[in-house]
């Protein structure tokens, strides 16, 4: 898989203190899909994306850099379905729930299509103002 197949997000939707919203559409080519569209194990990688593009545009927002995270794991990953749709909107809503002054957070997120809620998991991540230090 190439960079740009892994960036799965197409873009920001929707961005606030707590929050952001993002879309994705993987289309049938794409090297994720199956013959039955995308396996819903994509939906953690798509909700980790968007808590990524969270972060970036936070600190961009205090004029610093964006910095490598850490996704530490998932729980009560929930999918009503095998397979998401390819080729269709996925919405992505990932809403910070608690974070501490050394970089941890986590995030309850949301995977859904037409309005209508197709995973969801609390998601963990961490991001160390030095990933070098850290590794």
């Amino acid at each position: 898989m190439q960079r740009e197949e892994a960036l799965l997000l197409e873009r920001v939707t929707a961005f606030g203190p707590d929050f952001v919203e993002a879309v994705a559409r993987l289309d049938a080519e794409h090297p994720l899909a199956h013959e039955r569209g995308i396996p819903c194990w994509v939906g953690i990688e798509l909700m980790a994306q968007a808590i990524s593009a969270f972060s970036g545009l936070e600190l961009r927002a205090r004029g610093k850099a964006p910095r490598i995270g850490l996704l530490l794991g998932t729980r009560r990953y929930v999918a009503q379905t095998p397979y998401f749709g390819a080729g269709v909107e996925l919405r992505i809503r990932a809403q910070l729930s608690w974070r501490d002054a050394d970089g941890l957070a986590v995030f309850d997120c949301v995977l859904s299509e037409g309005g209508r809620a197709l995973a969801s998991a609390q998601v963990k991540g961490f991001e160390p103002e030095d990933i070098g230090a850290y590794l």
